[in-house]
């Protein structure tokens, strides 16, 4: 990443660690984070699909942090292309992930997650992961649509009641979800399920 592309995310306020434009993002200790938080990033067109900016070395990442020159901050525009995060699961170490993964790829994800649990295990780390990133680049871009993308119903719950459950949670959040196969093919919308 060059010192230009730092500069026109430096450009925005950080949502995260609440840095004014003209500075660095922190970490909780202090210091000059390493990469750029995402709910600051995806406030800048051009990088809303990359997902993972580094800080530049001229910035100083790990040393003590300090307060940049003052900049006005710049307006965040909106965008017509939603981002999608793709989530792939499967059972147990002998199934593959590779088709699902696949498909994700195919569908225009921007970042995969995937693990092998189970669905009857309350907490899935990659599952969770998925949702964190949603949020958070809900939560630094509002107008921006998010969308989490799964293969199939059962990567996600058991049943379609557990699903439901998930969606509704997901779009108080402001981010649709997308089955790629199955019965309820789609992007969810609260009246029901609509074709992408």
């Amino acid at each position: 990443m060059t010192s230009e592309s730092a500069g026109t995310v430096e450009r925005h306020a950080c949502p995260r660690c609440a840095v004014l434009a003209g500075s660095v993002c922190r970490t909780r200790g202090g210091k000059v984070a390493s990469k750029y938080h995402t709910a600051r990033f995806v406030l800048v067109p051009a990088l809303r699909e990359v997902l993972e900016v580094a800080v530049p070395a001229d910035r100083l990442p790990g040393r003590p942090w300090m307060k940049g020159p003052p900049l006005q901050a710049a307006v965040a525009e909106a965008s017509d292309t939603a981002i999608r995060i793709g989530y792939a699961r499967c059972s147990t170490a002998q199934q593959e992930l590779a088709s699902q993964i696949e498909a994700l790829e195919k569908a225009g994800c921007s970042r995969i997650f995937s693990e092998k649990i189970s669905t009857r295990i309350k907490v899935r780390p990659e599952f969770e992961t998925a949702l964190k990133l949603c949020t958070d680049i809900k939560s630094a871009a509002p107008g921006q649509a998010v969308i989490l993308v799964v293969h199939e119903m059962k990567r996600l719950a058991r049943n379609a009641a557990e699903l439901m459950t998930l969606a509704a949670t997901l779009q108080e959040a402001g981010i649709q979800l997308e089955l790629l196969t199955g019965p309820l093919v789609g992007v969810y919308d609260p009246m029901g399920w609509a074709r992408s």
